[in-house]
Parts: C-alpha cells; structure tokens; sequence
C-alpha cells in the first residue's frame, strides 16, 4: 500500500510539473514578464445574428479594445509595432445562443422571440517572434453566462428586460468588455523566466 501511494504522490507531482499542452514549439518556449506584444491581426467571426444584438464589426471592435485595455493595465502593450518584442495574430468566434422562445411563455414577454441566453467564444492566438512563430494557444468556452457581483447585476437587467419587452440586448456589452480576459490570462500563463 505504501508503493502504491508514492507511485501516485509521484505520479500527480509529474502532472503538476508538466507545461500545458496547447503550447506549440519544438523546444520549451519562455517569454520574459516584462515582454511586451503588439496585436497583428485581429479577427471575429460572429455568429448568431439578429437586428437586436450588436453589429459585427462593433462586436470585433469592442473585443479588441478590451484586449488591448487588458494588455496595457499588465504594462505589457508596445507603443508601436516596431518596438514590440512579440506580434499576435489573434482569430476567434464569438456566438451567440439565442433562445428561440415561440410559442413558450417568453414569447408573452418578449415580442420577437428572441432573447441572448448565453455565449460561445473560442480563439486562436499564435505568437511570433521575428516573423517566425513562436507557439500557439486555443481555447473554447462554451454557455458563458455573466458571473460575479457585476454579472449577477446584469443578470437582473435581463430579466427585467424581458419582463418589460425591451429584451437583453444590452447584455452584450459586458460579454465583449469580459470576453478578451481570457486571452490575457493565457498569454499571463506562458511561462516566464
């Protein structure tokens, strides 16, 4: 019995030590903590439209000004692209799942039908160095739904929007406020020397 707990102590301290396995390169990969990025490329396919909810370039714009808001509270924006020591090329997919509620109760509260229950927001970000990638990261993040003291807040709008038949559309603005949170953590997570 007592192997077989220091196999397992051994075992879990391994898992622990190991790097996450979405960084991509063919040897170890450190950025220093005082490196400093530069946004390259920015994309957003949004999906899930209706009249309602944000257009898809504001969508694309707010996400990336949250980003870089994110990059440059952590001193970790360059001033320019030329002084930057690494560029990302960032790709994601911000969707939206809106409850389709004909014919339900919510169809008495809400005239369209239409109310944005949740988000699916996934990206890609690869980092390059000299025009040469460095390593890459993805994630997916599905059902997101506002969260803490200021999501619960915002959670009451909605349903006062529904309740009085305006809808929830203003819900949007605290997903693509919050949503590039994620990225900035990621990069945080590289690691570092």
């Amino acid at each position: 019995m007592r192997v077989f707990a220091i196999f397992l102590a051994l075992c879990l301290m391994a898992g622990c030590a190991s790097k996450p396995d979405y960084y991509v390169s063919p040897t170890p990969v450190t950025i220093p903590t005082t490196a400093t990025y530069w946004i390259d490329t920015f994309d957003v396919e949004v999906v899930g439209k209706n009249e309602r909810f944000l257009p898809d370039e504001k969508v694309r714009e707010q996400l990336h000004t949250d980003l870089i808001g994110r990059l440059l509270e952590d001193n970790r924006y360059a001033s320019s692209k030329e002084t930057a020591d690494y560029l990302l090329d960032v790709n994601s997919v911000y969707a939206r799942r809106i409850q389709d509620t004909q014919g339900g109760f919510m169809s008495k509260i809400v005239a369209d039908g239409t109310f944005l229950a949740s988000v699916d927001f996934s990206y890609e970000v690869k980092v390059k160095k000299a025009g040469t990638e460095v390593l890459h990261f993805a994630q997916a993040r599905q059902g997101l739904m506002p969260g803490g003291a200021v999501g619960q807040f915002q959670n009451m709008r909605s349903m006062v929007g529904a309740l009085t038949n305006r809808g929830n559309s203003d819900v949007e603005g605290f997903y693509t406020g919050h949503l590039s949170g994620f990225i900035a953590d990621d990069l945080r997570a590289i690691p570092s020397r």
